[in-house]
């Protein structure tokens, strides 16, 4: 188990902020943090064991003939170097969240979550147009907030997320579909390079690809199969999911393997029948299931309901506020900042979830809980 840690970097500011991201996420870790070659010397000189050594190259090359007490050592690399014989290497300038989860995977602690400790709660809607993403990219961001290490997972066949995550590399969900048809044995690695994280949703993500073929092409025994993998990596607590409107088995069968489900509607007429219509459609297959799904009335204006959701079996509908400047939002960050609707999904998660604010088997990362988080720096460098 890691005790002593050192971390040697050159860039005074980069170390005080890497070690003090450290020490909130990992509190069993005695972190020491040096920037010249004679204090890091001194500190590899003592008589105490070192558990884990992080550092730049310029720094761990001056000093390797003393390395040897280290039980591990990581090397954070700019992308230039290359591979280091005595050491592992991970990239340096990437967000602080996806350098601790790589220093947790280098030294082999991913596995501390098991696939059975992982959720997956979809946001659905049996029609296009009640803000599906925006939910699921709320649901995100709260549980992220809640000490939740959480992976976004968008499965539309048209989508606009990479307003919000940049363009990236649009045929990773491609390369990842076809390795786990062909070489399932390398799944896992592709896996973890393909793995981004976006700050500001506090989530790790996949970037989405260009054209639709992939998702039109998902069946229901890829999809299922491609979500045990993604929980078998041991790296998240709740994998939220976004897929599209319809009715295909592939949509059903995701229902029916998620955790919880957050079927989205809205207050008129048509929206209703449409949610009435397919899940007369799905009762077999989710009649003894029903108490995973919650109804949730998006864009209400308040208490009270001009139309009815005449299914027995459904819940009464959880309400979610409607914003109206929203309608003239041109950035998709901006859909996570309005105190009003967060707070709503805020309360939604934990309703839904349990009263602790966590998934079943979920943790959160300190004591104290949401209220007393601190806001976290999104990157570094």
């Amino acid at each position: 188990m890691v005790k002593r840690v050192v971390l040697a970097v050159v860039q005074r500011e980069y170390a005080a902020k890497l070690a003090e991201y450290l020490r909130e996420e990992e509190p069993g870790w005695d972190i020491a943090a040096y920037t010249h070659d004679s204090a890091l010397r001194r500190e590899l000189q003592g008589n105490g064991k070192i558990d884990l050594l992080i550092g730049q190259p310029e720094l761990l090359g001056q000093v390797m003939q003393m390395c040897g007490k280290a039980g591990k050592i990581v090397a954070l690399v700019d992308g230039n170097s290359s591979v280091g014989e005595h050491w592992i290497e991970i990239g340096q300038y990437q967000p602080l969240p996806t350098i601790l989860s790589s220093i947790r995977g280098a030294i082999g602690l991913e596995a501390a979550v098991s696939a059975e400790g992982c959720q997956t709660w979809t946001v659905f809607s049996a029609s296009g147009g009640t803000g599906k993403t925006t939910v699921a990219l709320n649901l995100a961001r709260q549980a992220g907030e809640r000490g939740l290490r959480v992976f976004y997972f968008n499965l539309e066949s048209l989508n606009a997320t990479a307003l919000l995550f940049g363009k990236g590399e649009p045929d990773s969900l491609s390369r990842l579909l076809y390795t786990l048809q062909t070489h399932p044995e390398q799944w896992d690695e592709l896996a973890k390079r393909a793995i981004r994280h976006q700050p500001q949703l506090r989530a790790d993500y996949i970037d989405a690809p260009e054209h639709p073929g992939e998702r039109l092409a998902l069946t229901p025994e890829l999809t299922e199969e491609f979500l045990r993998k993604l929980k078998s990596l041991g790296r998240y607590d709740l994998i939220v999911i976004d897929p599209d409107s319809g009715a295909d088995e592939w949509h059903r069968r995701l229902l029916e393997i998620s955790d919880r489900v957050l079927w989205l509607t809205l207050d008129d007429v048509q929206n209703l029948r449409k949610t009435e219509k397919l899940l007369r459609y799905w009762h077999e297959y989710f009649a003894d299931k029903m108490y995973k799904f919650a109804i949730v009335m998006n864009k209400s204006n308040g208490n009270r309901f001009v139309n009815r959701l005449e299914m027995p079996a459904a819940s009464e509908p959880i309400l979610l506020p409607y914003i109206p400047q929203w309608k003239t939002v041109d950035q998709p960050g901006r859909l996570l900042s309005v105190p009003a609707f967060a707070g709503a999904v805020g309360e939604l998660l934990v309703g839904f979830a349990g009263s602790d604010g966590t998934t079943n088997g979920g943790r959160r990362r300190r004591e104290g809980g949401y209220e007393n988080e601190r806001t976290r720096s999104g990157g570094v460098g």
